[in-house]
């Protein structure tokens, strides 16, 4: 199926579906600090945040914030672009482990 945005997308998914979250490193060379753009070969941290989306907002800028809420009651905002978002349809399957 194609989808015309990343929200129509996340619309077509069960409610309760879980991301795994990395933050990228801000690591920034001279020549990356010039043309503004992100490293991304490093995480933050190395494991990952497992998170619901909760919405998607559209930026001027093109890029996608998203709402995401993980085990707290805390809901974190992210740029799309500045973080790797995954879906294991396994991660649904363990109703053993509680992760959100």
């Amino acid at each position: 199926m194609q989808y015309n945005s990343f929200a129509e997308y996340l619309k077509s998914l069960p409610p309760d579906t879980v991301f795994r979250l990395w933050e990228y490193k801000r690591i920034f060379t001279p020549y990356e600090e010039e043309s503004k753009f992100i490293d991304q070969c490093e995480f933050k941290n190395k494991y990952c945040s497992y998170v619901k989306i909760l919405d998607t907002i559209n930026l001027p800028d093109g890029d996608i914030m998203l709402a995401a809420q993980s085990d707290d009651d805390y809901i974190d905002y992210y740029r799309l672009s500045e973080i790797k978002l995954v879906r294991v349809p396994s991660d649904m399957e363990d109703e053993d482990e509680d992760r959100i």
